[in-house]
């Protein structure tokens, strides 16, 4: 059985923007761009469907097509989430070289369909990010927005 947030029905969850703060958004560009030309991924948490903390992950693969996330580093974050009183609302990578939209890749290893999934392309000169929601084998853009 899949849980949505706590509290929030998953109609809610696909209608409600996500939200996240320019502080946030300037961390998960510059984690981008620190460790291009391979991919970079993280967890984003807080409340409600905004994101409020970043927490940089290491991409243990290494790699310029592909991420991976040691499930000992996410239990050590989701533990210091919980201290914050925060959850997880987002996971974020970047593409280096691809447009930000899910690959087979990204759909098949979602593992958190509650979490909004953010791709970051460096493909072009200014980064674009793209916002989804994934549920089984689709994915649906997601309206995002950022605040100050």
């Amino acid at each position: 059985m899949e849980v949505a947030a706590a509290g929030v029905g998953r109609a809610n969850l696909i209608e409600t923007p996500f939200s996240l703060t320019r502080a946030v958004w300037d961390e998960i560009i510059r984690d981008s761009l620190e460790k291009k030309p391979n991919e970079t991924c993280g967890l984003l948490s807080g409340r409600n469907g905004s994101a409020q903390t970043v927490w940089r992950m290491e991409n243990i693969l290494k790699s310029p097509v592909a991420f991976a996330m040691d499930p000992k580093q996410i239990q050590q974050v989701f533990h210091k989430m919980a201290l914050r009183g925060e959850h997880l609302v987002g996971i974020y990578h970047s593409h280096p070289t691809a447009p930000p939209i899910p690959s087979p890749e990204d759909i098949a290893y979602c593992h958190y369909p509650e979490a909004a999934y953010l791709i970051v392309s460096l493909a072009a000169p200014q980064p674009v990010l793209g916002c989804f929601r994934i549920e089984g084998s689709f994915a649906r853009m997601h309206p995002y927005s950022v605040r100050n």
